[in-house]
This record gives structure tokens, sequence and C-alpha cells, in this order.
């Protein structure tokens, strides 16, 4: 089993960053964007990875994967982006 060191935070970081460049480069100018991604997916690489490690799961490290791109899934789908649009009428 694994267990919660500083090595295995380096590497929940180190793919959670990867993780978040991949979605970055696969949404395509939606979403949050690029620094919103790599962060989101360190940050919820990290939270699934911990908790995958507290739980005692087989394989922290690919489930912290898995979380971060359902966790970058989420965000991405429901981040609400106001544009405004002014239609210019001529009378």
């Amino acid at each position: 089993m694994e267990e919660l060191n500083a090595v295995t935070i380096y590497w929940l970081i180190s793919i959670g960053l990867l993780v978040g460049l991949i979605i970055d480069v696969v949404m395509i100018k939606r979403g949050i964007g690029m620094i919103g991604n790599i962060v989101g997916g360190a940050i919820g690489s990290v939270i699934i990875g911990i908790s995958a490690i507290v739980l005692n799961l087989f394989a922290p490290l690919i489930f912290a994967a898995i979380g971060s791109i359902a966790f970058l899934f989420l965000i991405n789908v429901f981040s609400f982006h106001i544009t405004e649009q002014v239609d210019a009428k001529a009378n």
C-alpha cells in the first residue's frame, strides 16, 4: 500500500498538472482556461489521491488521475462565462 509522504504528494501534484495541461489542450479555448485547468487538476489530484490513501484503496495514483479528470470535467462543464453581446439596431 502507498503511504502519505512528500514523494507521494509530489507525484500527486505532478499527475494533476499533467492532467490539467492535457484537459486544456482538449478543451481548445473553452472552459476555465489554462491556468484554471492546471491548478484545478493539481488540487483535484491531491484531494482524491489523499482520500484514496486514507481509505487504503489500491493504486491511489491512478485514482488521483481519474479523479482529477472528473474534477476538471465538472468544473469546465459548470463554469459560467458572462458575455455581453450587444446587437446594434439601426432605426
